[in-house]
């Protein structure tokens, strides 16, 4: 039973007193950025307190409503959340997904996919003695793709090979 269903079931008991008018489910998505200047802030954890309490109420990016909203309520949402109509997704079905995996996490091995096994990049082929990520790298540029191309035998064999390098002074990247 989807947690959305429970909750409209049994409105009248959350709400006592009140005339239900009519009820849709909705999620809103609020800008999780936030910024804390160490060399301002003399204390890192309040200041991450601070800005994790103000990201509650950051403004809107997306705002996902069921396909049966009516749109007086819609606006009514779009006026009261300050979103701006571009950032509406309809959904049909369920919002909130998370509650399958404990469908998934089942102990039934025979109903699930074999586990995805990544790949070792071509260019990094699988050999007896893999060549140096940085002579192959030497050659032209390699395009990974994961989950798709291993990690391990890609990036992870790359940042070791660096580590282990005397001749490297400084290992940066950008996710």
């Amino acid at each position: 039973l989807p947690m959305e269903e429970l909750i409209s079931a049994h409105l009248d008991v959350l709400f006592p007193g009140m005339e239900i008018v009519e009820h849709h489910a909705f999620r809103i998505t609020r800008n999780a950025d936030f910024e804390v200047e160490e060399d301002r802030d003399e204390d890192l954890l309040q200041a991450l307190e601070r800005e994790l309490a103000r990201r509650r109420f950051g403004s809107p990016v997306r705002l996902e409503v069921a396909d049966d909203m009516t749109e007086h309520m819609l606006e009514l949402l779009l006026r009261e959340l300050d979103v701006d109509p571009a950032d509406v997704i309809e959904v049909s079905g369920l919002l909130d997904l998370s509650c399958l995996w404990q469908v998934y996490a089942v102990d039934r091995p025979a109903l699930k996919d074999a586990p995805f096994v990544p790949a070792t990049h071509p260019a990094f082929g699988e050999r007896e003695t893999p060549k140096s990520v940085f002579s192959t790298l030497r050659e032209g540029d390699v395009l990974v793709h994961h989950p798709y191309d291993s990690f391990s035998t890609s990036v992870q064999r790359f940042i070791e090979q660096a580590a282990a390098d005397p001749q490297v002074l400084a290992i940066k990247q950008t996710l």
